[in-house]
């Protein structure tokens, strides 16, 4: 059964809307970022150094920090901003400077999510295209698009305010492109080398998984072309993506050692621990990530991942082998980039986040969807084909009752200071950066470090991780200490409690809202204040909540909004 083009372009408009709308209700209840989400902010649009050594800021400081003024559309600043920071191309934080610019001395989270908002909307609608290229069939094309627009993966994916909106469309505009230039056989159109090379461009410099899927999806076409014999087309295809990929090398040299050398993944760590932490440690890492894509696309529930897993692939095996049918050639263009990516970057990313394989998930929903589709056809009754509908409405309104999406916070007192003045206390890792927006709401906030770690810390996450499965020897602190630093050995340590504790503003206050990072030595912060100031009283405002409520260790960064225990400190 097909629908008439009118019909399908308006029902995949209602469905873009839909999924639009959700996102603008989990965006505007958001409360907090992630600490990533504000560096968003900073590296696309300022200089701005903050005092970190003891000193005060203002709330103009930290808008300053994260909001477009006095570099409004300086794009020298940020490519710069990328060089130091080494992590990322700069295409993403150029289109953040850019609507920021337009709004100068503005802090707003709607002027990423309006980024966002366009990216999704240009994803749903090449999914659609791809779909409807894969099975020559509108009506399936939409199903599909409704099993991704409407998880909780597409709307996470859209209210997180960094680069997995982007690089999401440019995977998708990727795969679109191959499945169009495959189409025409043997014939070449330039328009659609033009096209590719821009996506290739683009795709690379807004993150470099891009290239991992792009190399995937180009696997597919090479291994299709060589047995078809269209060697034309898949030359122009290659030399295509080959110019693309060096003129955003020329762009943006910094990519060679971003990649290679760079301070994200598995390969920027230096560990000392044994191999069976190792092996253990990534069996769970493995199954967070499993238990992401349950949150993500199966109502949070593990055991119906596996159960639709399972049928999938039993009825692949019973349409191949038994029944003689073999899958389009078509669906591989999804399966490979799709399956591949999400268990490649799952084992070499450096936290069990969703964020990291975000651009695989509507693949993963279209394959699904698309399975369960084809074992309906079979059963030869046209109208079951709507059970499949169904269901996605059914389990999308379950979803967002029975599963919380990540990144939209909401469980912190502390937008409602209690003192006039805050002092943040952590260490060189910048935790403080997840708190500037709770920062703004104070007359003047000072930023200390300590090199004094938490003596508790190690021992947590020791005990956190062996009761999830990891045999850590006694050495997963070598473990955290690598991540923490994130591959970054020449991240500059330094101790200003004493510049602290000396200062004339704080020994003049009667009280103040100091928070302490979890990283830091607590107790030792405590003593500090009490024996050096006026401020001989505490109390705790808010404390950080505990790993053993978390199954990812990485669900422990995004769920909480400071990584910090808060006291008031009084006369």
């Amino acid at each position: 059964m097909k629908l008439s083009n009118k019909v399908s372009r308006i029902a995949l408009a209602a469905i873009i809307i839909i999924s639009l709308a959700i996102s603008f209700i989990f965006m505007a209840v958001k409360q907090g970022y992630h600490e990533d989400e504000l560096l968003t902010y900073n590296l696309a649009n300022s200089s701005k150094q903050l005092g970190v050594d003891a000193q005060w800021n203002s709330p103009e400081d930290f808008n300053e920090y994260l909001a477009a003024g006095e570099h409004r559309f300086d794009y020298g600043n940020v490519y710069y901003n990328q060089i130091v920071d080494a992590s990322h191309p700069p295409l993403y934080y150029a289109l953040v400077h850019t609507v920021c610019s337009f709004f100068p001395d503005v802090f707003s989270r709607w002027l990423a999510f309006a980024i966002n908002v366009v990216m999704m909307t240009g994803a749903l609608i090449l999914l659609y295209k791809i779909g409807k290229r894969i099975t020559g069939n509108n009506l399936y094309a939409l199903i599909g698009v409704g099993g991704y627009a409407l998880s909780v993966a597409c709307i996470t994916t859209t209210i997180y305010l960094r680069m997995y909106a982007s690089l999401t469309f440019w995977v998708l505009a990727f795969i679109y492109m191959t499945l169009k230039i495959y189409d025409r056989k043997n014939e070449v159109k330039i328009t659609d080398c033009v096209l590719l090379l821009v996506v290739v461009v683009a795709g690379i410099l807004t993150q470099y998984y891009f290239i991992l899927c792009a190399g995937l999806t180009g696997l597919v076409m090479l291994i299709f072309k060589i047995k078809e014999r269209c060697f034309k087309s898949l030359i122009f295809y290659v030399v295509t993506a080959f110019i693309g990929a060096g003129i955003a090398l020329a762009i943006y040299p910094y990519i060679i050692t971003n990649v290679l050398g760079g301070n994200r993944g598995l390969g920027s760590l230096e560990l000392n621990i044994d191999t069976i932490t190792i092996v253990t440690f990534f069996a769970y890492k493995m199954l967070c990530y499993v238990q992401i894509l349950a949150k993500d696309m199966f109502l949070g529930q593990i055991w119906l991942l596996v159960l639709c897993v399972v049928c999938a692939i039993a009825s692949f095996i019973y349409l191949r082998f038994i029944k003689k049918k073999k899958l389009p050639r078509k669906a591989w263009f999804i399966i490979v980039p799709g399956v591949v990516y999400f268990f490649g970057i799952s084992a070499v990313s450096p936290f069990n986040s969703d964020r990291y394989v975000m651009a695989s998930l509507p693949l993963i929903s279209l394959m699904f969807t698309f399975a369960f589709i084809r074992i309906i056809i079979h059963l030869k009754n046209n109208k079951l084909v709507y059970i499949v509908p169904a269901g996605i409405v059914v389990a999308s309104a379950l979803a967002f009752v029975l599963v919380r999406p990540y990144y939209i916070y909401g469980t912190t007192n502390l937008y409602e200071p209690k003192t006039d003045n805050c002092v943040f206390v952590g260490t060189a890792m910048m935790e403080w950066n997840k708190c500037i927006d709770k920062f703004m709401n104070y007359d003047s906030t000072m930023i200390a470090k300590t090199t004094e770690m938490s003596k508790t810390l190690y021992n947590e996450l020791d005990e956190f991780a062996e009761q999830r499965g990891v045999i850590t020897n006694g050495k997963i602190g070598s473990l955290a200490e690598s991540f923490m630093s994130n591959g970054d050995v020449e991240r500059i340590e330094s101790d200003s409690l004493d510049s602290m504790v000396k200062d004339e503003k704080l020994n003049g206050l009667d009280e103040v809202t100091v928070y302490i990072s979890r990283l830091a030595d607590e107790d030792a912060v405590i003593k500090k204040i009490t024996d050096n100031t006026a401020l001989k009283n505490h109390e705790l405002i808010q404390k950080d909540r505990e790993f053993a409520e978390f199954y990812n260790w990485y669900d422990y960064f995004v769920e909480t909004e400071s990584y910090c225990n808060v006291y008031r400190f009084y006369k």
